[in-house]
């Protein structure tokens, strides 16, 4: 007797050690289709997560069939130890659920949900290709196709009914693709990842594609590598799926719609790749900000009294408000994509602390070029509505003269806005630092001064969206070629600029002889020669001229200070 006391004080004990560890509040869990229950998780053994119901009974629920959101919240909760590991039926003799049509109150509706919790299922025997077990066979008086469906694990759509990939196309990829294209997973202390390094367990991974490529190009049957490998010969290598044969012909044809449709995330989301007659905000551009940025950035409500206004002052609600900005000004330049804030934001890489949305996974490669046509086009409300191109204005500045107390610096930050801190961080992208000349105005200096040998041309466009700010700019020891200056040119403020230790020659000089305020330049062992020297002469504003060490001649060198005598040359 006293051992059976012993025993059971043991297994209480266990048992609140369980609870106390795991006191999660109740939350609204979806599964993979959708389907919304209420429920709180106590512990999971393996793959599979115990969630106790309002009615007080634990459901055992597999780890796939929650949603991806889902699963990140659970595994967070395991890695960090907020819930203990282990089946905690078997210790605390809590109620079962046995039925499998159990309904679990909704805590925030005040209603039921229709949501079915099974217990975890045992897995299905694997059956080779063509075994007469894996066939499926249909009753008498069955409709066929409602058979297919549900072996698919969906409603088959109609023939003109839209695809939808959460209702049409992810239940395929859960069933024939999952085993080898899951999110990774722990197994014997190892974390096994997803083949090839793609996954396919939600619309975002489909769309990433893997570290070579996209496998889905919205609108593009011929250029989608996953529809081409389920297509192949049964005896090519690169076959999918390698195991439990062919997808259904019924199958097939939804992943061929699906991508024809133009690969949406659902039957009525954005088509990204039907843009033939120019984006339209409505049909494009909204169902995006409403899918990925209304959550921060929609019209302000009331939440326990108090009033909960867009992050950053920012609505993106209507076609006016996402036009007209925040406080700090618009986000949008019409028909420059380059300069507009928008963009920067959307473009940072995936680990800066800046880059937009912040939750979830980043913007599709597709997502980000419709944004930018949209803004190229006009950001115009529909495709057919008119659209000019602002005219820049040209500010006409009053040279540096003695009695004038204003610097050209002072001069030309008057009429710009300091960049953005989305901006600077996107021209940082490239390797750049990006410094304030001065606390006082929109002036900045962008130099390349860690691994300078590592840039190339390419670096410099990081900086377009901050080119008009930038004053000072300097490639010297860097790896760019004449091309780099046919950009530098549109530098359109630029004052000083250093081309040290470059490749720079005569030919890439030539694009910057009309630059209006240049004042300093450095071409000191550089490829220019005496052939430059007229192109030297052409800019009027410059003050200070190093050559030494390049192939200027000494002749070269006297016709340029005959032509800048008021110019400091060096030679």
């Amino acid at each position: 007797m006293a051992g059976f006391r012993i025993i059971f004080f043991l297994c209480s004990l266990a048992a609140s050690t369980f609870f106390s560890i795991g006191e999660e509040p109740f939350r609204i869990y979806k599964t993979s289709t959708g389907k919304g229950f209420s429920g709180k998780v106590l512990g999971y053994e393996g793959q599979t997560f115990f969630i106790q119901g309002k009615d007080n009974k634990i459901y055992p629920i597999s780890f796939k069939q929650l949603s991806s959101n889902d699963q990140k919240y659970l595994i967070e909760l395991a890695s960090n130890g907020k819930i203990p590991k282990g089946d905690l039926r078997k210790l605390t003799g809590s109620p079962q659920s046995s039925e499998s049509s159990e309904k679990i109150e909704d805590p925030e509706a005040g209603t039921s949900s229709d949501e079915i919790i099974r217990p975890a299922s045992k897995p299905s025997p694997k059956l080779r290709p063509g075994s007469f077990f894996a066939y499926k066979p249909v009753g008498l008086g069955q409709d066929p196709n409602a058979a297919i469906a549900e072996k698919v694990g969906a409603k088959l759509p109609g023939p003109d009914e839209p695809i939808d990939f959460t209702s049409h196309v992810l239940p395929i990829m859960e069933e024939r693709c999952f085993s080898c294209h899951d999110a990774p997973y722990e197994k014997n202390g190892r974390t096994i990842h997803p083949k090839a390094g793609l996954r396919l367990d939600s619309y975002e991974w489909v769309m990433k594609g893997n570290l070579d490529n996209t496998v889905v190009e919205a609108g593009n049957l011929a250029d989608s590598y996953l529809y081409e490998v389920v297509t192949l010969d049964e005896e090519d290598d690169m076959f999918m799926p390698p195991k439990g044969g062919p997808l259904s012909p019924e199958q097939i044809d939804i992943l061929k719609r699906w991508i024809e449709e133009g690969a949406k995330p659902s039957a009525g989301g954005a088509n990204v790749a039907d843009m033939g007659q120019g984006v339209s905000f409505h049909n494009h551009i909204f169902p995006l900000l409403e899918e990925r940025c209304l959550d921060c950035h929609g019209e302000p409500y009331v939440k326990n009294g108090r009033t909960i206004h867009p992050k950053a002052g920012l609505r993106l609600d209507t076609y006016e408000w996402v036009i007209k900005g925040n406080l700090d000004g618009t986000i949008l330049e019409k028909g420059n994509p380059e300069e507009s804030t928008l963009v920067a934001v959307i473009t940072l890489d995936p680990d800066d602390p800046e880059i937009m949305p912040p939750k979830g996974d980043p913007l599709l490669k597709e997502e980000i070029e419709m944004f930018k046509q949209w803004i190229k086009e006009g950001a115009k409300e529909n495709p057919t509505d008119s659209f000019e191109m602002p005219k820049k204005e040209t500010v006409s500045l009053v040279p540096i003269h003695g009695n004038n107390k204003e610097s050209l610096l002072d001069q030309l930050a008057k009429r710009l806005n300091p960049p953005s801190k989305p901006q600077i961080m996107a021209a940082q992208k490239s390797g750049a630092l990006v410094t304030p000349l001065s606390v006082k105005h929109s002036m900045v200096r962008a130099e390349f001064s860690s691994g300078p040998n590592l840039i190339e041309d390419s670096a410099i466009g990081a900086l377009s969206g901050i080119k008009n700010n930038i004053s000072h700019l300097d490639l010297s020891r860097t790896s760019i070629t004449d091309n780099v200056l046919s950009e530098v040119k549109k530098f359109n403020n630029l004052t000083w600029l250093n081309l040290k230790d470059t490749s720079v020659s005569d030919r890439g000089l030539k694009n910057i002889s009309k630059m209006p305020y240049l004042s300093y330049i450095n071409l000191v062992s550089s490829k220019v020669s005496d052939a430059s020297v007229d192109t030297l002469a052409s800019i009027k504003t410059l003050k200070e001229v190093y050559l030494w060490n390049s192939d200027i001649t000494e002749r070269g060198i006297k016709r340029l200070r005959g032509a800048l005598p008021d110019a400091k040359i060096l030679f």
